[in-house]
């Protein structure tokens, strides 16, 4: 019976060995596709000449005096003389000190805190709250003050050594804070005794004079931010802001090295020998072929630099800039070779490769044509694979029903066969013993006993 069981079985293993290849298969292409995305995401680094070109600033000796950030998609190359005249500062105010910081000494009341540009905040205060940490606690707590406030302790005075400091929560001019309004019904007193206004950054561009309300400048040129950090008057910074030639190096580089990733797994699917599975790989499928040369085509392409419509325009091969296949097959990349190149022609080696016409834009394409949601060849190929699988389950479902069924017939069969023999053999004792032994032996032949 368990035999009979096992050889209705077997072709759900032989389902079962397809599904493993096409899974095999399937882990396999997914391995290709991740590489196709690795050389998609580099491509799109340097897809238009803005996404190719990277900046670098270098600020000399002024690095303690300020700090830039550059947007490359806005910021231009250029070299800019700087110098930082006056920081930003902020309004700050000191009351007179008291005795304990801790004791409501001054009674319900309010603060009004007014700027100069009219607005007014008014703070209530309780009895409870009528404490030097009590004001302090109030003001920074309301979300509309301009001021934050702290308790500080001042050791030159010893009999009242505790004082509020408030700060203008903004820089510049425009947000100057004038002393607050004090006004409780207790007996204790609360003043501003000294302060300091807030000003304006100044600094110089090229020998002209700028304001700026805080030490933030973003846009201080297009697509160029400054923070200041330090004023030194009379000392001049000399912004430089130019191509990183490195980065954009590296960024073909890293594209060269993801080109060789595709072009080596397709080189590794087409080797096969005699011991060589090829029902789990994709060995001479003709879509790899084509995605090959392609690829290996788009290399050896010259690229335009230059306007297409002049007769003049100069016409790069990437071997020129040191990108090029070895005798393996491999491509390699000549960075120093690239790098002089491109610091004698950085304009017209940005169109060549990333021109509309260039190298990344014709990379793209070819990656594009292949993995395509929906009508792309690998994304058919995905699909072919994913149906397959889809259906041997299937099948292997409807056959384990099949087989579930015919297991219970052949258990079915061998039960009731099971209970003949057993009635045959009740029957036998019965004649058996009523002929008082005599024919048992013909009875038993009869059985098979």
């Amino acid at each position: 019976m368990q035999q009979l069981i096992e050889f209705e079985g077997q072709p759900i293993k032989a389902m079962q060995g397809r599904k493993v290849k096409e899974e095999m298969r399937m882990k396999l292409f997914q391995e290709f596709k991740s590489k196709f995305s690795g050389l998609d995401k580099a491509l799109n680094e340097m897809g238009t000449f803005r996404k190719l070109r990277e900046l670098k600033v270098d600020l000399g000796d002024g690095a303690n005096q300020l700090s830039v950030t550059v947007d490359k998609d806005r910021a231009e190359t250029g070299k800019y003389q700087l110098e930082v005249d006056q920081l930003a500062s902020r309004t700050s105010l000191m009351t007179n000190g008291v005795e304990d910081p801790n004791e409501t000494i001054f009674g319900p009341g309010t603060i009004r805190i007014e700027q100069e540009n009219g607005e007014t905040t008014v703070i209530n205060v309780s009895d409870s709250e009528s404490s030097l940490r009590g004001i302090s606690s109030l003001i920074n707590s309301e979300s509309k003050s301009p001021i934050r406030a702290s308790v500080i302790k001042d050791a030159s005075q010893p009999n009242a050594p505790y004082r509020l400091v408030m700060t203008a929560k903004g820089e510049g001019a425009s947000n100057q804070v004038l002393p607050p309004e004090f006004s409780f019904e207790g007996a204790g007193e609360i003043n501003v005794e000294d302060q300091h206004d807030a000003q304006n950054a100044t600094l110089s561009l090229d020998g002209f004079e700028i304001s700026a309300e805080n030490n933030d400048i973003n846009d201080f040129l297009p697509g160029v931010n400054l923070h200041l950090k330090q004023a030194m008057p009379g000392h001049t910074i000399t912004l430089n802001i130019s191509e990183d030639y490195q980065k954009i190096s590296a960024k073909v580089k890293t594209v060269v090295e993801q080109l060789n990733q595709v072009l080596s797994f397709i080189v590794k699917q087409n080797t096969v020998d005699e011991k060589s599975d090829t029902s789990t790989t994709f060995a001479g499928d003709i879509s790899l072929h084509s995605i090959e040369f392609q690829l290996r085509n788009a290399i050896h392409e010259g690229y335009i630099a230059g306007d297409p419509e002049d007769s003049n325009a100069k016409v790069i091969h990437l071997t020129e800039l040191g990108i090029e296949f070895d005798r393996a097959g491999s491509l390699s990349f000549k960075e120093d070779k690239f790098n002089k190149f491109l610091e004698k022609n950085f304009t017209e080696i940005g169109q060549a490769i990333s021109g509309d016409d260039g190298l990344a834009n014709r990379l793209k394409g070819v990656l594009d044509s292949y993995t395509r949601i929906g009508s792309g060849i690998l994304s058919i190929k995905e699909q072919g694979i994913r149906q397959r699988i889809k259906q041997i389950d299937e099948q292997i479902e409807n056959k384990t029903r099949l087989v579930e069924a015919k297991r219970q017939q052949i258990i079915d069969q061998f039960s009731k066969l099971e209970s003949s023999l057993g009635n045959l053999q009740r029957q036998q004792q019965q004649l058996s013993a009523s002929l008082g032994g005599g024919g048992g032996g013909t009875v038993a032949q009869l059985l098979g006993g």
